[in-house]
């Protein structure tokens, strides 16, 4: 048995490490009989991804699918092992001048990180539909971190960029008049173009940890998974709260860049997304592997499915269920 086992989320976001903060608060690892967990945050992406690969990390809580998929397609032995986001809140909104995502052309958008998380495949689709190329006909401007409509307002009105994303916000459809009311567009509504999902956070390990520590992997799973529904059940949101504010990650925002009551209260309501089953949609993983291969950046005869290993989540979300019923921790 390892005597520490290292989780790390790619950015401080409180929202990234619900899981996990609730796992530990409640004692969900310790009773899956796991040694001493540690929580880092890798500062990127990029770092988290590097960092699975050369074992300074045994689980990423919240990388990028297609990032993964990258370096599995290369051979990395680095495999997704269960869901983390699939139907995140995200809406695209823009200057009144742009009306349609066709308007886009030549325009700049405001993404919300760098690395591999400046790549918003949900964003690049929409453009793809256009007829445009994501890497070509527009203006990527990277790192504006998230944003409420109160945040945002004034960057769209300075020229900063021309459409921006809205996330964790979850009062819809009272944000689309919103949006409307002060003068910008709404673009496109990610519910309504995946209803069935499209993964953006997945949680991932390593071939040596899967084959080495099994047991191990499924006791994490079981820990995530019940921090999921923990953070899930909206009676527990207070308590959720606490234990975002209890965090001191150095930066204002916590990971988000500038924030305010709202987008605190969306991400703390943004809970109720966390897969209760683990879950990944697998028509939108479907859908995120056919942007990356008309990218290039996947291999066109690359299978996919080689980089998930679920047997363990399965496994323990059979437990959970036995033992809690389909939502309970």
């Amino acid at each position: 048995m390892k005597n520490k086992i290292i989780l790390a989320t790619g950015h401080a976001h409180a929202f990234h490490r619900a899981s996990a903060l609730a796992a530990t608060k409640n004692g969900y690892f310790l009773a899956e009989g796991l040694p001493e967990v540690e929580v880092r945050a890798t500062g990127d992406d990029d770092f988290t991804v590097e960092h699975l690969k050369t074992g300074v990390i045994d689980f990423g809580l919240d990388p990028r699918p297609h990032s993964l998929l990258t370096e599995n397609a290369k051979g990395e032995q680095i495999f997704i092992i269960a869901g983390m986001l699939n139907f995140l809140d995200l809406t695209l909104i823009s200057t009144r001048d742009v009306k349609t995502v066709a308007d886009l052309r030549g325009k700049k958008i405001g993404l919300i990180e760098n690395g591999h998380g400046r790549d918003a495949t949900w964003i690049r689709m929409l453009l793809r539909k256009e007829g445009m190329d994501p890497d070509k006909d527009v203006i990527s401007v990277l790192d504006v971190g998230y944003g409420s409509l109160d945040i945002q307002s004034p960057r769209l009105d300075r020229g900063d960029y021309q459409a921006v994303f809205l996330s964790g916000h979850y009062k819809k459809p009272e944000i689309f008049d919103q949006v409307r009311q002060a003068g910008y567009n709404v673009l496109a509504e990610r519910s309504k173009t995946h209803p069935q999902g499209l993964p953006d956070r997945v949680v991932a390990t390593t071939g040596k940890m899967l084959e080495e520590h099994p047991e191990i992997v499924k006791g994490v799973l079981k820990g995530i998974v019940r921090g999921y529904r923990f953070a899930r059940d909206s009676k527990n949101w207070q308590t959720l709260t606490e234990l975002y504010l209890a965090q001191d990650w150095g930066k204002d925002g916590f990971g988000w860049g500038k924030f305010d009551d709202k987008l605190f209260q969306g991400m703390v309501a943004s809970a109720r997304i966390l897969p209760a089953d683990g879950s990944i949609s697998m028509t939108g993983m479907e859908d995120v592997v056919a942007e990356w291969k008309i990218s290039g950046r996947l291999p066109k005869d690359y299978n996919w499915k080689q980089a998930l290993r679920l047997d363990p989540l399965q496994e323990a979300v059979r437990e959970l269920n036995a033992a809690y019923g389909p939502e309970g921790y």
